[in-house]
């Protein structure tokens, strides 16, 4: 999960939206929903609503698509390639920059999907080990950069105890530099951790949810376009959403016969990451006011807004019961 990069255009903004309004109402054509990353277990239950026929019963005829990157994401959106995005909660960046949406209901609270992990063989075995270590993030600035920096915060280390940050790119450079013991842990996705523990090569430590709260680290977007054209469907998406959400927090093995193929994961890393991650989703979607500050400031903190925006503008809960 990345934090926004680059600002959007406001001309072409204008022109996207202006070309597509007022079109009529009804949204005849199928609901075009995309997930901002195509393994995560966050998104599969899109995948599970759609199978269990929740979102039929609303009356939506769903096209699911992934679109890996955040960036990329949201492109679609300004280009009313989609209608909905799920992303993450920090991508209101990109409608403070200009995007043509709104976070329409908050899809994952506290980051219980985002982890530190160690070796499997290494030394390191409490938050206490990591006093001056070096943990390895993607890119300056992301999300796991700001994750990896609340440790020393938690923990008041400064100096020579701080822990040492080492932006390493993608997952699989920053775990090959773990495995190598180059770096002495990693800030990344729980369900990479859990698939390396399935090997041996690595051990989950904690899940940044244990500590960084409140939070939302997953959210649902609707582009203006459609809130404007057609809001019923706006609202029957987020029903059966939040349907779906009930479902798979009471059929655990429906969700993980669903969910394993969905992640490529084995059934013992489905199970570890269903159990650890339910929790954190909600079944109403409102937005916790304390938890958009802390969003909002991990966005200045990383210099991906350069003042705190009006969060009125940012989201809406009107389609929310």
């Amino acid at each position: 999960m990345r934090l926004i990069r680059g600002v959007f255009l406001h001309g072409m903004v204008a022109v996207a939206f202006a070309a597509s309004v007022g079109v009529g109402v009804g949204h005849a054509d199928p609901l075009r929903v995309a997930k901002g990353a195509s393994t995560a277990f966050s998104f599969t239950i899109l995948d599970i609503g759609i199978e269990q026929g929740i979102f039929k019963k609303h009356g939506l005829d769903i096209e699911a698509s992934s679109i890996d990157g955040a960036a990329r994401l949201h492109q679609a959106m300004v280009s009313n390639s989609i209608d909905i995005a799920l992303g993450a909660g920090t991508d209101i960046a990109f409608i403070a920059k200009g995007s043509p949406e709104k976070g329409i209901g908050v899809l994952g609270t506290t980051p219980l999907n985002m982890a530190l992990v160690v070796r499997a063989d290494g030394l390191i075995k409490t938050m206490a080990d990591l006093k001056g270590k070096t943990v390895g993030i993607t890119t300056v600035g992301s999300l796991t950069d700001w994750f990896a920096r609340q440790i020393n915060y938690r923990e008041k280390w400064t100096g020579d105890d701080a822990v040492k940050i080492a932006a390493l790119g993608s997952f699989d450079g920053t775990s090959s530099a773990l495995i190598a013991g180059n770096i002495d842990a990693l800030a990344g996705g729980y369900e990479s951790g859990v698939n390396l523990e399935t090997q041996n090569r690595g051990k989950v430590l904690f899940t940044f949810g244990e500590f960084v709260k409140p939070f939302i680290t997953h959210a649902i977007y609707a582009t203006n376009i459609l809130i404007a054209k057609d809001p019923n469907s706006v609202r029957a998406f987020l029903k059966g959403w939040y349907e779906t959400v009930g479902f798979v927090k009471t059929h655990r093995e429906d969700t993980i016969r669903i969910s394993k193929p969905l992640g490529q994961l084995p059934k013992e890393a489905a199970e570890k990451i269903y159990a650890i991650e339910m929790p954190m989703f909600p079944t109403d979607g409102h937005y916790d006011p304390a938890a958009l500050d802390v969003v909002v400031q991990s966005l200045l903190d990383t210099n991906q807004i350069d003042a705190k925006p009006d969060i009125k503008t940012l989201i809406t809960e009107q389609f929310l019961d």
